[in-house]
């Protein structure tokens, strides 16, 4: 596969969509300024293939991918990448074989949301990683390597180098099959121990539910009968309630015709009162009438007093006005006189302003034209003084040039017979050098036998020590094995005590009614202390194996009693079970001892196959030792007999005859309590057995201990000496390149010396010539220094008439600013003047238009005063007649007011007797409602009956009735059986109706585990197999791919550095699928040493070397390279890209860089900018292409 494009958008800066093709076989480059973007590239790739780890992505969450705005773009809601794969080979898995391209999708949106896609099909993230896994494309894989993941890979521990390879091997999918077999097996183990538990529980409870199914047959066929009893007495009374009802029904109809007639009789009262009512409505809207007319009279004569009265006021304000206006007029007209008066004066000194202007004017242009002669003297002297200064830089300048050439000329001179003392210094410490080098060589040849000697010594210890290493660590492994088992089956034995326990505390095999009261009792520890309730007589006791087989049915009988502290408790306790409807349990109280029995002369009782714990100590030995156990079968009957005892009411034979006082039971009882002191026994077996499997397992840990730390001595001692042997390997080589030096030293010297030679000839000819050019330079400078004293007298007499020239100048100009003063302030004047004559013109109009708006406003108010006074005779001629109009109306309301208190008083009247109608109505009203209540009752309680009776029955009561003869039944019969039946329900207790379907589920669920149980045991053979078989094949894998990389990883090395050496090593580990993977390089001229001590341009290229070596052996479907050859120089950058350039045949490289060189390999080229503040976009250009243009 291919990288065919890259399509991205709404991902960090890359805000607009971006598609960008990449070259199939061949090299992609990618550049652009820092902080451009070009890094997002690589991530969004990164990102594509399933990332989830934001800060491999640069960010601190995975949100921060989503582009968030800059300050010309908003932010965006959603990031898309999709990366398309070319398929033409099919070398992909079996889902995607058949497809020719491949494009994966993935978008996340801010919600949190994110989407999977492979060709537009929605997928788990799961399927993307299966698509590429153990093609080396990943987080961890060797296809996309950034610059910073190349100093991860020198300076990273061997057990994460290892990753490389593994991904290279393809053994990551075996890694993951094992760690999820190895997990699968750890729960079936589990499970297969939980299934056995169960099972052997399950087997307890299959002999206590038979007895149960039993006891609920019988329950039911009694439910039964006294079910059909209960239907016959509720049909029985269902058809009495509805004859009564019938009879309610009768007397109802009678009240209602009663009801009927006074209800008539109301009806015609009720017409009447409501006529009386329309005829007083009609009334008092007529009094109302008159009250408006009334009122607006009132009114009319409030406005005309309010407007005579408005009148006089205006009388008064004309006056008051008119007063003010006369008062005006007079100021405005002594105002005008003054105005004249300004006018005249200003005219005069106008005519005195404007001819000290036009003097002014004149003086001004004479001075002006005299300042325009003098400035043309001036300037063309200052042309001259340039020309002079120009002449005299020109000399400083060949000047500074000749003193400057003589400088250099006396310093070179001094630096070449320095040179030559510094030659000649080196040539005779170079002859000293080469005879120390000759000695050097001679000590180093012999160092290096004495080094291969003391080499060959180390091998052979080192042999020895790990032929016992070895012996040591197959003893270690067997106890370690050894310990595992052990540890295994405490495992095992703690889980069957936990399962064990958990049955105990749930009393598995005792009755029901035992449990649920104990139960109760865990549940409330508190009412448990108030009932004085201890236990049961099974927590107390430990029975050995003969108790139980010879004493079952004494023990079957006891074991469920339920200990008491004090008998004081019982009638406590007997309310507590009627409250909770408990069935039958027995109690003893510790407190009401059983009398004690004594054994004849060594005869055993039960109670000495017991062993009792706490306050039942007392209790339990005296109860059990009444209980004889006799160990001769044949004698048992005659022993018996004859010692018989009065004080010993029961004997208990080995075959499990029990003989009383009043019986004899034959054969061995069993019952599923017995099993809770088995359990009891087991748990107690089992709880010595784990404390001594923990003691042997403590006892193996300290032996274990001692001899891995004897193991790690030796190991250690191993180090060591594998720690000489590379030191002294180290101690060769150096010596070895140090012999190399001294030969190539020897023969540097020898060119040196040479060389120095011809040097002290060629400097004795140079000097020679630089005194020949000296002494020209020398004449050159005095002839200059004649030139530049001549110059410097005649600028001297040009600058002094210059001076003059510029005092002339400046007197005239100050003449002239004094005339220009003088002119502004007269012209000042003269403009104020006009401006002052403007304003006087106007105020002169204003008083004019002001005294003629007054004479006008009189007239005026002469008018307004003559119709105010009209209108104020008007009003008061009107006055009294609407006063005479108000009395007649205010007449006319009394009289109908009047009328109206008659009409209300026969309407009081005629509402008593509708009152007494309305309480016959009342009472015939509650007549009725007490006959509908008593129908209602009869109805209700027949809808009861009928809604019990569908409770226990799917017919219905006529249904019923149609089978059931009135006559011939006796109800009071019924009842009588019907609580027998009841009673002797109750006196059952508690029935476990569910047990026969519990009883089948049971054998059903015996039979599935049984089943789960075979399973699990199969299924966990199959795992282990499936383990090894992973490990075998991932060693072989891995073991393979280490020898071939390790090869190439040396070919690889040693073209990128022109020489020198390099190969991997597996650190030390019993299982070669915990080695991890260390690097030996040796980089050119230098001595073997440690990664951390090279340069970073070494350490670049031996990540390089160790990535391309596994692209050599195992291609990725393509190789993404960001900035690596930035820690690189020149030279190596130029290896670097040769490298490349060999391996683009095969392969598709992308290549993110900096450097020039690097872009110049490239077959398509890429550029990243920012035209806009963080939003990125590209550019592209085809080299081939523009090649072909160029040409």
């Amino acid at each position: 596969m291919r990288i065919k494009s890259l399509k991205v958008s709404g991902f960090k800066s890359f805000c607009h969509p971006v598609d960008i093709k990449f070259q199939q076989n061949g090299i992609t480059v990618v550049i652009g300024p820092n902080g451009c973007g070009k890094s997002n590239v690589v991530d969004a790739i990164r990102w594509v293939l399933g990332e989830q780890r934001p800060k491999h992505l640069r960010g601190g969450s995975m949100e921060d991918v989503i582009f968030n705005g800059s300050s010309y773009q908003k932010p965006m809601g959603m990031a898309e990448v999709t990366l398309t794969f070319t398929n033409t080979e099919g070398d992909t898995i079996r889902n995607y074989e058949q497809y020719t391209e491949i494009a994966i999708t993935r978008r996340l949106y801010r919600s949190g949301e994110s989407v999977y896609m492979i060709n537009k099909t929605p997928v788990r993230l799961k399927d993307i990683r299966e698509l590429f896994m153990d093609t080396g494309v990943g987080g961890t894989g060797y296809s996309i390597v950034e610059q910073g993941r190349v100093g991860e890979i020198v300076s990273a521990r061997p057990a994460d180098r290892r990753v490389l390879i593994d991904d290279a091997a393809g053994i990551v999918k075996f890694r993951i099959k094992r760690e999820a077999a190895e997990r699968r097996m750890e729960e079936t183990l589990q499970n297969l121990l939980r299934v056995n538990d169960v099972l052997g529980a399950l087997r307890e409870q299959e002999e206590g539910l038979r007895e149960q199914v039993e006891r609920a047959r019988s329950f039911i066929n009694l439910k039964e009968k006294s079910s059909l009893i209960e239907k016959q007495l509720l049909c029985l009374n269902w058809h009495d309630a509805g004859m009564r009802e019938k009879q309610s029904t009768q007397s109802i109809e009678e009240f209602r015709q009663k009801h009927q007639a006074v209800q008539n009789n109301l009806a015609a009262e009720e017409t009447r009162l409501q006529q009386l009512n329309l005829e007083q409505t009609q009334h008092t809207a007529e009094i109302q009438q008159r009250r408006e007319k009334v009122y607006e009279k009132e009114r009319e004569i409030q406005e005309a007093e309010n407007q005579r009265n408005l009148e006089r006021q205006n009388l008064e304000n004309v006056n008051e006005q008119q007063q003010r206006q006369a008062e005006e007029l007079g100021e405005l007209q002594d105002k005008l006189k003054l105005l004249e008066g300004d006018r005249v004066q200003g005219h005069s000194l106008a005519d005195e302003l404007e001819k000290r202007v036009e003097t002014a004017q004149s003086s001004m242009t004479e001075i002006e034209n005299e300042k325009i002669d003098w400035d043309a003297g001036l300037e063309e002297s200052m042309n001259q003084l340039q020309q002079l200064q120009k002449k005299l830089l020109k000399i400083h300048t060949e000047l500074t040039s000749q003193n400057n050439q003589d400088s250099f000329l006396n310093e070179r001179l001094e630096s070449l017979v320095e040179r030559q003392q510094k030659l000649q210094q080196q040539d005779e410490s170079h002859r000293m050098l080469h005879e120390e080098t000759l000695e050097k060589h001679d000590s180093a040849e012999k160092k290096t036998l004495s080094l291969r000697q003391q080499l060959d010594l180390i091998e052979e210890q080192l042999q020895n020590l790990e032929q016992t290493i070895e012996a040591d660590a197959e003893l270690l492994e067997e106890e370690e094995t050894k310990l595992i088992e052990e540890q295994y089956q405490q495992s095992v034995i703690r889980s069957r005590l936990e399962s064990l326990m958990q049955i105990q505390h749930s009393y598995e095999g005792f009755s029901d009614s035992v449990k649920t009261f104990m139960h109760l009792m865990q549940e409330d520890p508190a009412e448990a202390q108030r009932l004085g309730v201890l236990g049961v007589v099974a927590d107390f006791i430990t029975a050995e194996p003969e108790a139980l087989e010879q004493g079952a049915s004494v023990m079957a009988e006891v074991l469920d009693w339920v200990v008491l502290k004090s008998k004081d408790q019982l009638t406590k306790l007997e309310s507590f079970c009627d409250r909770q409807d408990l069935g039958a349990l027995k109690f003893i109280a510790l407190n009401r001892l059983p009398p004690e029995s004594t054994p004849p002369s060594e005869q055993l009782s039960l109670k000495d196959f017991l062993e009792f714990r706490g306050p039942f100590e007392e209790w339990g030995r005296r109860f059990f030792s009444r209980f004889l156990m006799d160990d001769d079968s044949g004698q048992f009957w005659s022993k018996a007999e004859s010692e018989w005892s009065e004080t010993f009411s029961e004997w208990l034979s080995v075959d499990g005859t029990r003989l009383t006082e009043i019986n004899v039971g034959i054969g061995k009882a069993g019952t599923p309590s017995l099993g809770f002191l088995k359990r009891q026994q087991e748990i107690s077996e089992l709880e010595e057995e784990a404390q001594k499997l923990q003691q042997h397992c403590s006892r193996l840990e300290e032996e274990l201990e001692q001899k891995q730390l004897k193991l790690s001595e030796l190991r250690s001692e191993h180090q060591n000496q594998l720690k000489s042997q590379r030191e002294t390997e180290l101690e060769w080589l150096s010596v070895s390149k140090e012999l190399e030096h001294h030969q190539h030293e020897q023969k540097r010297l020898g060119q040196l010396l040479e060389q120095n030679r011809n040097d002290l000839e060629r400097l004795a000819d140079e000097v020679e010539i630089h005194q020949k050019r000296q002494e020209t330079v020398n004449e050159s400078l005095e002839s200059l220094e004649n030139q530049r004293l001549k110059l410097d007298e005649e600028m001297l007499l040009q600058e002094e008439r210059i001076e003059v020239q510029k005092q002339r100048v400046e007197d005239i100009s100050t003449k002239l600013l004094e005339q220009k003063v003088a002119l502004t302030e007269a012209q000042e004047k003269q403009k104020n003047l006009v401006e002052n004559e403007q304003r006087l013109h106007r105020e002169h109009m204003e008083c004019e238009r002001r005294i003629e708006s007054l004479l006008s406003l009189g007239t005026e108010g002469d008018h307004k005063l003559e119709k105010s006074k009209q209108r104020i005779l008007e009003i008061d001629a009107s006055f009294d007649q609407m006063l005479e109009k108000r009395e007649l109306l205010k007449r006319e309301l009394d009289e109908e007011l009047e009328l109206q208190e008659r009409k209300n008083e026969e309407h009081h009247l005629q509402g008593q007797q509708l009152q007494e109608i309305r309480s016959k109505l009342e009472e015939s009203n509650e007549a009725l409602h007490q006959q509908s209540l008593k129908q209602t009752e009869f109805r209700m309680l027949r809808e009861q009956l009928e809604n019990q009776l569908a409770e226990i029955s799917d017919r219905g009561p006529e249904e019923l009735m149609k089978e059931i003869d009135t006559e011939s039944l006796d109800q009071t019969a019924l009842n009588r059986e019907s609580r027998s039946l009841k009673a002797r329900i109750s006196s059952m207790g508690h029935v476990n109706l569910s047990a026969p379907e519990e009883y089948d589920a049971l054998m059903e669920r015996l039979g599935f585990l049984s089943s789960q149980s075979e399973d699990l045991q199969q299924a966990t053979d199959d795992l282990k197999k499936t383990i090894r078989d992973i490990n075998n094949e991932s060693r072989r894998r891995f073991k393979e791919m280490f020898d071939l990389v390790n090869v190439k990883f040396k070919q690889v090395f040693q073209t990128l550095f022109e020489g020198g050496d390099a190969s991997m090593v597996l650190t030390e580990s019993e299982d070669l699928l915990d080695a991890g993977v260390d690097i030996v390089a040796q980089p050119p001229g230098k001595k073997l040493q440690n990664l951390n001590l090279l340069s970073g341009g070494e350490k670049a290229l031996t990540a390089i070397s160790l990535i391309f070596a596994i692209f050599l052996i195992k291609p990725s479907p393509f190789c993404l390279l960001d900035e690596v050859d930035a820690p690189l120089d020149d030279a190596n950058v130029v290896r670097f890209n040769r490298l490349i350039n060999s391996l683009t045949d095969n392969a598709q490289f992308i290549v993110i860089t900096h450097n020039k060189k690097t872009m110049e390999i490239g077959d398509l080229l890429y550029g990243v900018t920012m035209e806009n503040p963080g939003i990125s976009k590209t550019v592209s250009v085809q080299f081939k292409e523009a090649q072909k243009l160029v040409a």
